[in-house]
């Protein structure tokens, strides 16, 4: 629970300019082009076309791009609840959160793969000439009932067959590939896919223009009509958003394997994404701190609060794992056990991604979770900063999870771990030099907002 009392009186003291946008922006520019370019150098290997490279660009993209949505998602629940704690922390969420328009330039590589119908990275792309013998048939006589024919996605010369599970990255169409590709609604049909993976990026890419653009307008003119604006319009963009992610999962993470589904992983996805929100907030708003910035606009009040969030997210996301898991143990449909066993959550087929699973298991939810259980934690900073860090890491480690086993039958290797870790750099820095770009243009705080009154003298009970 929390006070909320009225003051007129707010701290012009306080350091809201912010004059290093161009270090940060210089920087977080070198380690963009540095990291990424690193990742393709490494993810090179030859008749692969770039395989390790995609898939190791695709775990780094998703995790950079959980934390932009995340963020979004904060700003849409701080107007839609008319919260005020939040106010003095907000600005730095619509900053990250206006990143998105540059990650929908960034994720223009998973729309081309798709397109050149290579297979290379979403293995249902391929060619209508790649089907198996009698799928087509097979398909139109609404089948899906055929042997798995063993064929190869375009440049992958090298990867073994192995009898279980099925090795994603070699194959043929199948007659369940076709119903979904180009029967019924046709959702994996390439056209299709690119119509909504475009609409998902321009949607939010707008929404977090927009909000930010109204809370800047307000700065100006002092219009407390703006803040009514935005509440009205956070709820249909809650929705919007809820959707688009939930869409967005499946078709960037899940469509990996065409065969494989749950009704659940948007969910997971989206719980990731405002984990990793809160995350970035505690570490961005302590490292401005430390610069001289929002001294006496954010107070220890406010990490608590991040801190209850920080918690609360790491248990939703293992409340949500957990039953995602114990759905597909319950069911036993070959198509989801196939998934869980090539994922290293199966004794039958011990691979290196056990080894995974139990990290993601213990570090990401139970230690953490133990960890923010007390409140004296969420009251020190430095030590949530690290745990926030630690978060960080972890949702890093689960989109890896998430994406590369969907490559090949192998464990985790260090070609593919390198090419994320630099990606996920080089994509952390695009971030970081679009973030300075925007802290510099406004204050680091909304000025006229109607509830920053109640927001510096915040206080938990």
């Amino acid at each position: 629970m929390a006070t909320h009392v009225s003051e007129n009186t707010i701290p012009a003291d306080d350091r809201t300019d912010f004059k290093g946008g161009s270090k940060v922006t210089g920087a977080g520019a070198v380690l963009a082009v540095a990291g990424i370019g690193i990742a393709l150098g490494i993810g090179y290997k030859g008749t692969a076309a770039f395989r390790p490279f995609l898939f190791g660009y695709l775990a780094a993209y998703l995790f950079v791009l959980s934390i932009a949505l995340g963020c979004l998602g904060f700003v849409l629940l701080q107007h839609l609840t008319r919260a005020a704690w939040s106010v003095g922390v907000r600005r730095t969420a619509e900053n990250f959160a206006a990143v998105l328009p540059l990650l929908a330039i960034l994720g223009i590589p998973f729309i081309v793969t798709v397109d050149l119908g290579k297979g290379t990275l979403y293995r249902w792309a391929l060619p209508m000439e790649r089907a198996a013998d009698g799928a087509v048939a097979a398909a139109d006589q609404g089948e899906s009932e055929l042997p798995h024919v063993q064929g190869q996605a375009e440049g992958d010369e090298t990867a073994p067959d192995v009898a279980a599970p099925s090795v994603p990255s070699k194959f043929t169409l199948d007659p369940l590939d076709l119903r979904k590709r180009n029967y019924g609604l046709h959702w994996l049909h390439p056209a299709f896919f690119t119509i909504r993976v475009i609409f998902y990026l321009v949607s939010w890419a707008a929404m977090a223009i927009w909000f930010r653009k109204k809370s800047i307008l307000q700065d100006t003119n002092g219009d407390d009509g703006l803040t009514r604006t935005m509440q009205a319009a956070a709820g249909p963009c809650v929705v919007i958003l809820g959707l688009t992610m939930t869409g967005a999962a499946f078709d960037l993470i899940m469509s990996l394997d065409p065969h494989w589904y749950s009704t659940m992983f948007g969910v997971y996805y989206i719980a990731n994404s405002f984990l990793s929100s809160y995350a970035i907030l505690i570490i961005a708003v302590f490292m401005l701190q430390k610069f001289g910035y929002l001294r006496r606009s954010i107070t220890i009040e406010h990490y608590h609060d991040l801190g209850k969030y920080l918690f609360a997210f790491t248990f939703f996301y293992g409340y949500i794992a957990f039953s995602q898991y114990m759905l597909m143990w319950y069911a036993n449909i070959p198509e989801e056990t196939e998934y869980m066993a090539r994922h290293g959550v199966s004794t039958a087929y011990p691979n290196g991604w056990s080894n995974v699973i139990l990290a993601i298991l213990f570090l990401h939810i139970l230690v953490p979770f133990a960890a923010l259980l007390s409140r004296h934690v969420k009251r020190r900073p430095a030590l949530l900063v690290f745990l926030a860090l630690w978060q960080l890491v972890m949702v890093a480690v689960d989109m890896y999870w998430l994406v590369l086993p969907e490559m090949g039958p192998t464990g985790p290797e260090m070609q593919t771990v390198l090419v994320t870790i630099f990606a996920a750099v080089g994509l952390l820095g695009a971030m970081i030099a679009a973030y300075g770009a925007m802290a510099s243009k406004a204050s680091l705080r909304p000025t006229h907002d109607p509830r920053l009154a109640d927001s510096l003298v915040f206080q938990n009970i």
